[in-house]
């Protein structure tokens, strides 16, 4: 699982799970998106069943906080501190949730310029980018977890629907999503997988 540095104050610790929340609401995006596409029925409550962030009530933080006074915040904080990758990488987010994807993708750009091998922030871009229609920068963002992480099961789930559902590839994507299945082993995202697997063999055989 891809972890970045916390520092664990108060603001940080909301925004925090606010981002922990938003990431996996992404992440279900990316599978039902995938699923629709190539034909599929998915089963929501497996979606769902998973997700972090217990009822989704927001704390006495968030409550007094609006997105756009955290994004006001954390703009001075990496203002101040403009090595500071945890706030960076919730600035990123911020910009995202608020529609700001070059502004995201700028700032994770910024924390690469800190810690090259951040696969967080690659992942987050390789998200960007696949909801802009930008295959090709979002697999060499993917590319360069997998280097650094060849058992990342997520990098390789996305990938897979990249190559698959985005660029029609189909036998290259069913490779990535087989690489995913034999880290993960099983779940809800095993089998969506696998649902894609045998509709993307029945299209790549059609292609021949």
């Amino acid at each position: 699982m891809l972890m970045f540095k916390i520092v664990w104050g108060e603001e940080t610790l909301s925004i925090y799970r606010s981002v922990k929340k938003n990431k996996f609401q992404k992440f279900v995006f990316i599978v039902i998106t995938v699923l629709i596409g190539i034909g599929l029925v998915v089963p929501l409550a497996g979606l769902f069943q998973k997700q972090p962030g217990g009822n989704g009530s927001p704390s006495a933080g968030q409550a007094g906080q609006t997105v756009q006074d955290r994004l006001n915040s954390l703009e001075t904080r990496a203002k101040e501190n403009p090595r500071d990758t945890a706030v960076l990488m919730e600035l990123g987010e911020a910009y995202y949730r608020l529609g700001k994807p070059d502004q995201a993708i700028k700032t994770y750009e910024q924390v690469l310029s800190v810690e090259p091998n951040n696969g967080a922030a690659r992942y987050e871009m390789a998200v960007i980018y696949y909801f802009s229609n930008k295959y090709d920068q979002a697999i060499d963002q993917l590319n360069e977890i997998i280097k650094n992480d060849p058992g990342n099961g997520e990098a390789h789930l996305l990938y897979g629907y990249i190559l698959g559902q985005g660029k029609k590839d189909y036998t290259a994507g069913i490779q990535e999503l087989e690489k995913y299945i034999a880290v993960a082993k099983q779940g809800p995202d095993v089998e969506h997988a696998k649902q894609a697997i045998d509709e993307w063999k029945a299209l790549a055989d059609q292609k021949q």
